[in-house]
């Protein structure tokens, strides 16, 4: 994971804090098997000595092994209530003007995203959106329940029928950013991927311009050709 958005990176630091303490353990308590073996085993044909750990030392080791493990929930708590504060938008971002978040609705069906931007203008698998902006998608799901999933933006969340889940973001930098499916919804989920485009602020704009254009023109053509009887 590369972490591009605030939240991210706290994510990607429990995964590592994760990961070294399990190593940590497992080597710990592989070396203190090793060394009671190597101390306490038998000689050949002889009766291996018998030891008793005294209680201090169980409390102890018990005592160790409960500030460790504090430390870990500690640490998570932490990083976990960082990860899910709201971004903002940065000088450069497009929201910097208005103080509020870009909305974008992000609606889930068997079996592909479709995004609703805020000019009435859509796409589909691809959702543009502009740097260093604060982006809060709304998911919703016409069917089953589905996970959008960006982990270089984000954590994943669930669209479910009937309901509106939230996930916010802020890419730090422009390029686009693959998201797969991570929920089962049916038997193309696995296909089912998403990719976000962050552009400029400009970029932006012009995109959605000529995305609600181009739809205009379409529906306007499907009345006309309506109008004209030419379709049935």
């Amino acid at each position: 994971m590369a972490p591009h958005s605030p939240g991210t990176d706290q994510i990607d630091t429990l995964l590592w804090i994760g990961f070294f303490a399990a190593a940590i353990l497992v080597v710990v308590v592989n070396v203190a098997l090793f060394a009671v073996v190597r101390k306490y085993r038998g000689e050949r044909g002889a009766e291996p000595r018998q030891t008793i750990g005294g209680r201090g030392l169980q409390l102890r080791v018990g005592g160790g092994l409960a500030v460790f493990a504090l430390a870990l929930f500690v640490v998570g708590v932490i990083f976990t209530d960082k990860a899910r504060e709201a971004p903002a938008s940065g000088p450069e971002g497009l929201q910097a003007k208005h103080g509020a978040p870009l909305t974008i609705k992000a609606t889930g069906q068997q079996w592909l995203w479709r995004y609703d931007y805020p000019n009435g203008s859509f796409s589909y698998y691809k959702l543009v959106v502009p740097v260093d902006t604060a982006v809060k998608l709304e998911l919703l799901s016409t069917d089953v329940i589905h996970t959008w999933n960006v982990p270089d933006l984000s954590g994943k969340r669930d669209a479910v029928p009937g309901k509106t889940n939230r996930v916010e973001f802020s890419a730090d930098e422009e390029g686009s950013y693959e998201g797969n499916s991570a929920t089962l919804s049916g038997q193309a989920y696995a296909p089912m991927r998403t990719a976000v485009e962050v552009v400029s602020p400009q970029a932006y704009e012009d995109f959605i311009k000529s995305q609600r254009a181009e739809i205009q023109a379409a529906q306007d053509r499907v009345v006309g050709l309506i109008e004209n009887g030419e379709v049935p």
